[in-house]
């Protein structure tokens, strides 16, 4: 039996090295054992011993052209290419390091496979690798390691600083909840080579902003502008009005814009709709008017946000039909609708109990070429469920499971309830089988066994 030699055997076989069995293996071995992978008759990969000279030509064709220093195991590399090589990780380290750091389970070992490919000239500019990296290990709860690595790639004189590079580690550390160390961050920038501008300041706002510290945003806009020189713009101003709405002191965001062209901002149709969007969420449609007749009064465009929050609007008080209306004018206006937006118009008529309409308005949403999401099949799915029009709903059903979606177990088992009294007992059985198929792992497959006993078929 000989080593696969082709294209398909680099993804197997890379599977196979980032086993957690196999890199133990590799990792005590010290080189005095190897594993050379065969065909069998069943055409599947079999480990055989080897020893390291064979592993080291196996290793080296073209091929199998991959990195093993973070499996301690030393990997000689070529620059020949097959023409027929269309596995692009073979040749690019950065997307080999970000397949094993997606794959890797183990806190530690992924950290080490981080910092051994971060010498990489392309690695300190790939966002994806670092993003991926900081969320598993936020997933994994080690913010120890978060900060290792950061901190690694701050202090890494290789690494060019920019303000942009250290306004992703700004954010990075946000996402990790390390807010703390976002400030130090950017309280650092001047030392690291780089000049703070509005948009450092901005991205520290946002961390305030999405960690929820919502008294730290002012504070920060006036203390750095004292000590640092940092005029406030337009964005700045946008983080804080959206901090006011999110904190419910709505009434002062709109207070602050009113305020903002005496501090040199002038507020544009972006800083209208998020406090048009904070009096749609506290159902203050005074407010919300109110912030209507500025927008218009200014002239500003509306944009497809201020539409589908008028759209909401509507929806939200059983006006569904009117809010139909606005699509018209919005297209009158160059603004033409999203799937948020019909998403919105199906959910409304659908709590109505209007779900000819809303049917309506998702034909007309797949004519325009917008496509459908999870959201618009469970909307119809769930209207059609409770009207006690099954039919429709099992269309609706299948169409949601062929675009690999699996519809929430309530409505699919009051749906195949709701066939099986109808005496459509294929159509139940069809559904059932469909959904076992779709659900192939975890709770969720457990959850839907049990459901699937419920049923007297």
């Amino acid at each position: 039996m000989r080593p696969f030699r082709t294209a398909r055997a680099v993804a197997a076989l890379r599977r196979t090295l980032t086993n957690p069995f196999l890199r133990r293996q590799l990792s005590t071995s010290s080189g005095n054992a190897a594993l050379c992978f065969t065909s069998t008759h069943a055409g599947r990969l079999s480990p055989a011993p080897l020893a390291p000279s064979a592993l080291c030509r196996t290793l080296t064709i073209p091929f199998l052209h991959l990195q093993l220093s973070a499996f301690s195991v030393k990997a000689a590399s070529t620059n020949t290419k097959s023409s027929n090589d269309d596995d692009n990780e073979d040749g690019d380290p950065v997307a080999a390091a970000k397949s094993a750091i997606r794959s890797e389970s183990d806190p530690d070992r992924l950290v080490s496979l981080f910092e051994s490919s971060a010498h990489h000239p392309s690695f300190y500019s790939d966002r994806q690798i670092y993003k991926i990296s900081v969320h598993k290990l936020v997933r994994y709860g080690r913010p120890d390691l978060v900060e290792r690595i950061l901190e690694g790639a701050k202090s890494d004189a290789n690494i060019k600083k920019s303000e942009g590079f250290l306004i992703r580690l700004i954010s990075l550390y946000s996402d990790a909840g390390m807010i703390d160390h976002s400030v130090r961050i950017f309280e650092a920038i001047p030392s690291l080579g780089c000049q703070r501008s509005e948009r450092s300041l901005c991205a520290l706002l946002l961390a305030f902003l999405e960690n929820k510290k919502f008294d730290r945003i002012q504070e920060a806009i006036d203390r750095y502008a004292k000590e640092y020189s940092i005029v406030p713009g337009i964005a700045s101003y946008n983080v804080l009005l959206k901090a006011l709405c999110s904190s419910y002191k709505v009434d002062e965001a709109f207070a602050l814009l009113d305020e903002m062209p005496a501090k040199g901002v002038e507020p544009d149709i972006v800083c209208y709709n998020t406090v048009l969007d904070g009096y749609f969420k506290m159902r203050d449609d005074s407010g919300f008017e109110k912030v209507l007749k500025e927008i218009g009064k200014k002239k500003l465009r509306q944009t497809m946000n201020t539409y589908n929050c008028r759209i909401a609007a509507l929806c939200a008080k059983g006006k569904s039909s009117q809010a139909e209306g606005l699509l018209a004018v919005m297209q009158s206006d160059g603004v033409y609708p999203n799937t948020v937006c019909f998403n919105t118009l199906i959910g409304g008529f659908c709590k109505e109990g209007n779900v000819d309409s809303a049917m309506k308005v998702y034909e007309s949403m797949k004519r325009t070429g917008v496509s459908p999401d999870f959201s618009t099949y469970v909307a119809l799915l769930n209207g059609f469920v409770k009207k006690g029009e099954f039919q429709k709903a099992l269309g609706i059903c299948k169409q949601c499971l062929d675009s690999k979606w699996a519809p929430p177990f309530a409505m699919v088992k009051d749906l195949v309830d709701g066939l099986m009294k109808s005496s459509q007992l294929d159509e139940a059985k069809d559904i059932i089988a469909r959904m076992r198929g779709r659900i192939t792992k975890g709770d969720s497959k457990d959850a839907w066994r049990k459901i699937e006993k419920g049923f007297a078929l």
